[in-house]
């Protein structure tokens, strides 16, 4: 039996050693492996800051007169957006939606009913400002909106808030 041998450690250190690199090779190389936590924000933590900041302005901006009637073109009415948009993320809860507390990119914009049944949701620009505020980019962003009437402003039969999320 001087010939015989069992498992030498260096054996065991290298079957591990492979299986390990295997393992390993498989969760990284994935679509959705282990290094995916790591990359950018996903559609995934937007999508409800997108719908907080939307429920914000509808419940802040609401007149008593009844259900998403919001104040327009008087004090504490939706216009006042217009230079606030890093404090209505920190009202609305944006910032701290994830571990890593992203900022996002927002637009809020008043739609008109009639532009929409032309098939566009542009900002009704025949508002006393620009219907739109914050920062607008092209690429596509996470969406979510809400039907309302303004005071003081004719939507035909509604206005839509729009809450863009880049």
């Amino acid at each position: 039996m001087t010939g015989e041998r069992g498992q030498t450690t260096q054996d065991f250190a290298i079957g591990v050693s492979v299986l390990l690199v295997t393992v390993i090779g498989a969760f990284v190389f994935t679509q959705t492996g282990a290094l995916a936590v790591y990359e950018g924000t996903s559609p995934g933590v937007k999508q409800p800051q997108a719908d907080r900041i939307a429920s914000y302005v509808v419940e802040n901006y609401s007149t008593d007169e009844g259900q998403n009637v919001l104040r327009y073109d008087e004090d504490g009415g939706i216009e006042e957006l217009s230079g606030n948009m890093t404090r209505l993320k920190l009202r609305a809860g944006t910032n701290v939606s994830s571990d890593r507390r992203t900022d996002p990119i927002v637009n809020v914009s008043i739609v008109n009913g009639t532009t929409l049944e032309e098939g566009a949701r542009d900002p009704a620009t025949d508002l006393i400002d620009s219907g739109s505020w914050g920062e607008y980019r092209r690429s596509s962003p996470v969406t979510t909106s809400r039907v309302v009437r303004l005071r003081n402003y004719d939507c035909g039969p509604v206005c839509w808030v729009v809450v863009r999320v880049w």
